[in-house]
């Protein structure tokens, strides 16, 4: 419901045309780096906590809209970006542990973009978003050991937020029906999310994704 709302909320203020002098769309094929970390009670909450940590590199591809407003000095660019993609993650833990398979994506980042015309229809950019991704956790099941029984727990899905800013640059072309293309880096730092299961075993993660991205679009 959140991503929702998050969605109708970004359509509306792109649908403003007082805003805008033009409105731009594409595509962004990228790839990133996704690197997390987390903690868990490994039987009762009585008993210590283990961390780990691991990464993964991976392709992903986007679209995305803007509404963009020029100035004397620079523009700035209101836009919505949806990765439509999902990927599932092998189980997870294993013996004494919690099995589980994990499942990302969807993405949407509202964002502003303020950028700089410098020469030749060469511009430099900056970017400062809103992210939210899903996450969807089924098949878990708790394994049994001498501190507690075995269980198997309901599926769950989870909200993961995040910052994301980027940093990039953008050139005018004409290639068919392609009025720009652009180059960037970007960042997104997601909130923690947790998950405790029946056997009040908890699982808290953290996690980033950097990514390079290659952009083109056209402008109405």
């Amino acid at each position: 419901m959140k991503k929702i709302t998050l969605a109708i909320s970004g359509l509306v203020l792109l649908a403003g045309s007082a805003f805008a002098d033009s409105t731009n769309i594409g595509a962004k094929l990228s790839y990133g780096n996704f690197d997390a970390s987390g903690t868990e009670t490994q039987n009762l909450t009585s008993d210590p906590k283990l961390t780990s940590s691991g990464d993964a590199n991976f392709p992903f591809a986007s679209i995305f809209l803007e509404r963009e407003k020029e100035f004397s000095n620079f523009n700035v660019a209101l836009g919505l970006d949806f990765i439509p993609l999902t990927a599932e993650i092998d189980k997870l833990g294993g013996g004494d542990g919690t099995d589980a398979t994990v499942e990302v994506g969807n993405q949407i980042t509202l964002y502003v973009q303020p950028s700089k015309e410098l020469s030749n229809g060469l511009k430099v950019f900056g970017k400062l978003g809103y992210s939210r991704m899903s996450v969807d956790i089924t098949d878990i099941t708790r394994q049994a050991t001498t501190a507690g029984t075995a269980s198997t727990d309901g599926s769950t899905s989870k909200d993961l937020d995040g910052i994301t800013v980027g940093l990039g640059v953008e050139k005018s072309v004409s290639a068919g029906p392609f009025d720009f293309i652009r180059l960037e880096a970007s960042y997104t730092d997601y909130d923690s999310i947790s998950h405790t299961n029946s056997n009040s075993k908890k699982l808290t993660a953290d996690a980033d994704l950097t990514a390079i991205n290659l952009s083109i679009g056209k402008k109405f």
